[in-house]
């Protein structure tokens, strides 16, 4: 899978090192077998905990936008009827999950940051680019869906940029997410996805995500592909002593680490802690150090640098 990432140089005052990590995977949300929640009832955006899934339905319109709520399982009946189900035919590991149409966002609230979640294409999308219909091209064919060459040479691809809007109130493009890729020198290479996979954001200690997607088949109008995808169990930190940003500066690469995690930063009092806040190593920073880290556990980790100019909280992935 292809993934472009920008990191955010990114910092956090703390007077209380903890971060707990939570989930939404909307089994919380109650629905009958086989059907969605479009919001035509006109509640606005869906709740859950600290996260909003933000909806807009347009009664004059029958029409809506942002997040529903779905537990349809069709991944075989292709077309606009069929626009609320995944293509892998249910959630991950769930019966709920929710389907993205064409524009929205998730936000976290209060001390909450974004930290991943999964996400696949609809059976509605899906279809549509395995087979073509009368809007759309069929994948991987030189033709657009009027029969006539279209100029991608069949070498077509549909993403969505994965956009997070950090701490700070920086926005950065974070993650490039092939939802199906043609692109490929060896054909048996391509794909449509039709499986749930991760993506990470947590790096860009996101409070708002958004998406934009992008297609090899447009027309007049803009994009003929139908814009859709599913997400499911998203994952957030919720932070506490976050209060403010601290001007102090601290860098570590490799990041993910492995054996070794190499720290640079100003002179300082420097810390390593797990996310239940656990010390477990501390030293003197001057420049730089390399911390020794092969004992430890595949997980998330904190680094902590502070002097008389402040705190500065930096976090590591194993």
């Amino acid at each position: 899978m292809k993934k472009i990432y920008m990191m955010a140089a990114a910092a956090m005052l703390c007077s209380n090192l903890f971060a707990q990590i939570d989930s939404v995977d909307f089994e919380s949300f109650s629905l009958n077998p086989q059907s969605y929640d479009n919001g035509s009832a006109g509640n606005g955006n869906f709740m859950f905990s600290s996260i909003s899934f933000s909806n807009y339905y347009d009664a004059a319109w029958g029409s809506w936008n942002g997040f529903s709520i779905s537990n349809v399982v069709d991944n075989t009946t292709s077309g606009f009827g069929n626009q609320y189900a995944s293509y892998t035919g249910g959630g991950k590991n769930s019966s709920n999950y929710a389907i993205f149409y064409p524009s929205g966002t998730i936000e976290a609230m209060g001390n909450a940051l974004i930290d991943s979640f999964y996400i696949t294409n609809t059976t509605f999308a899906g279809i549509s680019m395995r087979d073509g219909d009368a809007f759309s091209k069929q994948f991987g064919s030189v033709n657009g869906a009027n029969g006539i060459p279209d100029g991608t040479n069949g070498e077509d691809f549909f993403r969505v940029w994965v956009i997070a809007q950090n701490y700070f109130s920086q926005t950065y493009d974070s993650t490039l997410i092939y939802l199906a890729d043609y692109r490929n020198a060896d054909n048996s290479q391509d794909y449509i996805l039709q499986d749930w996979i991760k993506v990470d954001v947590s790096s860009m200690y996101a409070r708002t995500i958004s998406f934009r997607f992008e297609s090899s088949d447009m027309g007049a109008w803009g994009i003929n592909t139908p814009t859709y995808f599913a997400l499911d169990n998203l994952y957030y930190s919720l932070w506490e002593g976050v209060n403010e940003i601290s001007e102090l500066q601290i860098s570590s690469y490799p990041n993910p680490f492995i054996d070794q995690l190499i720290v640079q930063g100003e002179n300082g009092m420097l810390e390593l802690r797990d996310v239940n806040g656990k010390l477990l190593h501390s030293e003197e920073l001057t420049v730089s150090t390399i911390i020794e880290t092969a004992s430890l556990p595949v997980g998330i980790y904190f680094l902590q640098l502070t002097n008389d100019r402040g705190t500065v909280l930096h976090k590591v992935i194993k």
